[in-house]
């Protein structure tokens, strides 16, 4: 509690605390039994100047009217029974020597009877009392002097609704402070049990005015109401950070205002029956806004495991524990901190529930730890808290407001599995294995649940896998799964018990359809004339484990496994332990899947061998068929080449032709090598069509060297035979020398396509005979020489 210290016995209000004026009220009606009701009337009014006392009329007029029509039934004349004990407390119980005026309530009350017979239109009735005048430094509406005040009541047909209006059970508090939140709720009850609901409308203002203040004589409506000033509306009486409102459901009100004065309200609290509104009451207020002299408390401080929240949302993943302290400071005095849980959905057959109330000297502060579990998933939007930190001030206790809200991680369900493969065994029972990619470790993991169905039907759990590391499950009762699609797919399953997403479903149809398909070799080709390159499609199988590649020797029945390929894209392969130009090797590859289903031996593809012999002035060759397409071979075509020209398409042979005869070999060369090339026959639609092309090995054909001399020539220049020309026949290095008669050398060249013109020293030579030598070599290295004699005419 403060102490209370004499400077605060100077505490002084403004003036208009002390005037008196209406500053509110209400009607009440409760039904007895029969047509008999007690008639109720508030009047709130502010007490004389210098008066304990406020004034009260008496008698009172108070009329009832129905609906609609505005008919007046009846008037009521109150007499004024008392204001002892009503008196408005506008300070705490230690703010007792400190001034803030008076406000009191002035009771009216009498037995009425409303019969059945006289009241019983479906329009309904309203009671009304008129009085004026408001407080004129009223902030709010316009011309608040000249505005009397109406005290409005409505009644549903009281023949056949029986009916008493709610009634507030906490006296209004109308005093509040600026910066300060101030929240209030004055508890209306209703003794039917009828529902009620609460809005801020426009107070009424009626028909008096400050000429006729008062009269003896209630008149009906419909009342006039007062009219707000800009920037006031029934959602904002009172402007702050927190403009005046009231909870629809709860009657709470709310208002942290920012400036001091005078203000009205009124509050209309509506009560339905089975859904349908029968009536309403109208409670008409004046607040009072003053600057209090104390500090409201500090705002609250939350710390989770020791650190501050620096947000207004608290997460914890399940399974952790945090512990949330809440602390509330007042540097001067006593402060109270209650933290309350508020409502949250969940599905929960018994929510957690939490208020509790702690108190100190300076500070006070509690502490809320929660141990998450399963059960806090089924918390779907958090859990809100409220704080509420209030300290014992004078005038009024100031409070500050909070929230935080508790929100609950999941524990994560584990990713799907990925179903690879079967293993099908005698018709009978069935591996399955799959892939998992998450950790071995993975906390939240609890087990994996392994479902089957027939025919992509009718699942049902019939396993659950608790070893992470495990990477497939055993089936023993698959008979017949040939006949019978069995199915499968997978889910995890969390330490919450809650099921993850399903995997991919695997079938024994599928298996069937999926077992290892024949792998197909795309070509088998020399490279280098040395070795075979041979290459094969990438697998398409989702549950690839290895190639198996095998060779032979063309002819041979069996196959030797030669290499084993883990990875599924390496497709080439580059055999060096062969003999291309004497031996056609065969190769096939088979495809091995996680589940060890071997699929059936791969298509068979076989190198070429070119093989070739030199006839005279022909080559002719033969070479192997190239086996390894299933649409077979377009053609063969041969390439050649000499050492004065590349190589080069001479012949093109249609699949069916294995040799060819080369008969226009360039005469000036002696040496020429030899591949054949087959193309892979196209078929676009073929899934086995890779437009493939294998060559042969390459071989070397030589020609024997053969020069032809003419006996004569004749140097007469009439354009026929002026030279002496030699034809040179596969020769690869030539000498040529001419003699005359005399043994006198008159001519020599090594080209061998450059004639003699029948001169010596650039002057003709006499008709003769000349003698010639010749020496040349072939491409196969021998060495030759031939002599003679021709004549040379003129």
């Amino acid at each position: 509690m403060k102490k209370i210290y004499s400077i605060l016995l100077l505490f002084i209000l403004p003036t208009w605390v002390a005037a008196t004026h209406l500053v509110g009220g209400m009607i009440e009606l409760k039904w007895i039994s029969g047509s008999s009701y007690q008639l109720t009337v508030r009047v709130l009014r502010d007490c004389e100047n210098g008066s304990p006392r406020a004034y009260f009329d008496s008698p009172i007029a108070v009329g009832i009217f129905e609906k609609n029509t505005h008919i007046k039934k009846a008037q009521f004349n109150l007499n004024f029974v008392t204001i002892n004990d009503d008196t408005l407390k506008f300070s705490g119980d230690n703010c007792a020597n400190i001034t803030t005026g008076c406000t009191h309530v002035g009771t009216y009350r009498s037995n009425i009877t409303l019969s059945d017979n006289v009241y019983n239109s479906n329009n309904g009735y309203y009671m009304s009392f008129q009085r004026c005048c408001r407080n004129g430094i009223i902030e709010n509406i316009l011309m608040p002097g000249s505005a009397s005040l109406t005290l409005y009541t409505e009644l549903p047909n009281l023949r056949t609704v029986k009916n008493s209006t709610p009634r507030y059970t906490n006296n209004p508090n109308t005093l509040l402070c600026v910066n300060n939140l101030y929240t209030y709720n004055m508890d209306f009850v209703d003794d039917d049990g009828d529902q009620l609901r609460y809005s801020f409308v426009e107070p009424l203002n009626g028909n008096l005015d400050p000429d006729q203040p008062a009269s003896n004589t209630a008149t009906a409506g419909p009342y006039s109401t007062t009219i707000w000033k800009t920037g006031y509306s029934n959602q904002a009486g009172i402007l702050g950070s927190v403009p005046l409102t009231i909870d629809s459901s709860t009657g709470q009100i709310t208002c942290n205002p920012n400036a001091p004065g005078v203000y009205v309200a009124s509050i209309r609290v509506e009560e339905f029956r089975f859904g349908v509104k029968i009536g309403e009451v109208r409670l008409e207020l004046q607040y009072t806004v003053t600057t209090c002299p104390n500090t409201p408390p500090l705002s609250t401080v939350i710390k989770v495991n020791g650190e501050i929240l620096m947000q207004d949302t608290l997460e914890i993943k399940i399974p952790e524990t945090a512990c949330i302290k809440i602390r509330a400071i007042d540097m001067e005095d006593s402060v109270y901190l209650r933290v309350r849980m508020g409502d949250f959905d969940t599905s929960l057959a018994q929510a957690p529930t939490f208020d509790t109330l702690n108190f100190g000297y300076k500070l006070a502060e509690t502490e809320v730890c929660w141990n998450a579990n399963c059960d806090h998933e089924k918390i779907l939007s958090g859990i809100p808290f409220f704080i509420e930190a209030k300290d014992n001030a004078c005038p009024i206790a100031r409070t500050t407001e909070g929230k935080f809200v508790v929100k609950f991680i999941p524990r994560k369900v584990t990713n799907p599995t990925d179903l690879l493969c079967m293993t099908l065994e005698n018709n009978a029972s069935t591996y399955v294995y799959y892939g998992d990619s998450t950790s071995l470790t993975e906390p939240d993991f609890k087990a994996y649940i392994v479902y089957r169905g027939i025919n992509y039907e009718n699942f049902e759990p019939i396993d659950t896998i608790r070893d992470k590391g495990k990477r497939f499950f055993y089936d023993k009762n698959t008979p017949d799964y040939g006949k019978i699609n069995y199915c499968y797919f997978m889910r995890s399953l969390n330490q919450c018990d809650r099921l993850g997403p399903s995997s991919d479903t695997l079938s024994t149809f599928e298996q069937l359809e999926y077992i290892p398909q024949r792998q197909y070799l795309k070509y088998v080709t020399v490279e280098d004339n040395e070795r075979l390159e041979l290459e094969w499609p990438v697998s398409q199988e989702k549950d690839f484990a290895r190639y198996f590649l095998y060779k032979n020797k063309r002819g041979e029945q069996q196959f030797k496994l030669i290499r084993t390929f883990e990875d599924v894209n390496e497709t080439k392969f580059v055999d060096k332990d062969v003999n291309v130009a004497d031996t056609s090797y065969c190769y096939h590859v088979v495809m091995k899947d996680t589940c060890d289903n071997i699929g059936p031996q791969g298509k068979i593809a076989c190198s070429i061998v070119l093989r070739g012999k030199s006839e005279k002035y022909t080559s002719r060759l033969t070479w192997q068929e190239y086996i390894g397409w299933n649409e077979g071979a377009e053609n063969y075509q041969l390439h050649r080449s000499d050492p004065a020209n590349p190589f080069s398409i001479v012949s093109t042979q249609d699949a069916s032709t294995f040799s060819c005869l080369d008969d226009k070999l360039n005469l000036a060369e002696g040496l020429f090598y030899y591949y054949v090339k087959a193309k892979q026959k196209q078929d676009f639609e073929s899934p086995t069509f890779f437009n493939g092309e294998s060559r042969s090995n390459t071989i070397l054909l030589l020609q024997p060297p053969i020069v032809y001399v003419p006996n004569a020539f004749t140097a007469n220049g009439d354009g026929l035979n002026d030279q002496f020309h030699w034809v040179p026949v596969f020769v690869k290095d030539f000498n040529i020398r001419i003699f005359n008669r005399y043994g006198e050398r008159i001519f020599e060249t090594d080209d061998k396509h450059l004639p003699w013109d029948g001169k010596y020293k650039n002057e003709p030579c006499e008709q003769d005979v000349y003698f010639y030598i010749i020496r040349y070599t072939g491409w196969e290295g021998t060495v030759k020489s031939q002599s003679g004699n021709f004549t040379l005419l003129r």
